[in-house]
């Protein structure tokens, strides 16, 4: 019966740790501790309406914030007419 139980100790040990590991995890979830920051650069067609980028970048919901110098901006990036080139954040 010792055998049993000690064996039994160490599973539940491992399996404690990793519900410990997982709760500090969830815990810090929310900071940015875990956020990587990534950049896409895609080549598209020049003088793209917003729709069209969005469609082509994958976004469903791409909404221009404002336009300077024929580069639009919008959340998650950047789309410049003259070149083609989106710049994603």
């Amino acid at each position: 019966m010792r055998i049993i139980h000690r064996y039994l100790g160490f599973f539940l040990a491992g399996i404690m740790a990793v519900y410990a590991l997982s709760g500090m995890v969830l815990i810090f979830r929310d900071t940015e501790f875990f956020i990587q920051e990534r950049h896409v650069v895609k080549q598209i067609k020049q003088n793209a309406e917003p729709e069209e980028i969005g469609q082509m970048l994958g976004l469903r919901s791409l909404t221009v914030e404002r336009e300077e110098n024929g580069v639009l901006y919008f959340e998650s990036g950047r789309y410049d007419q003259k070149q083609g080139k989106p710049i994603m954040w």
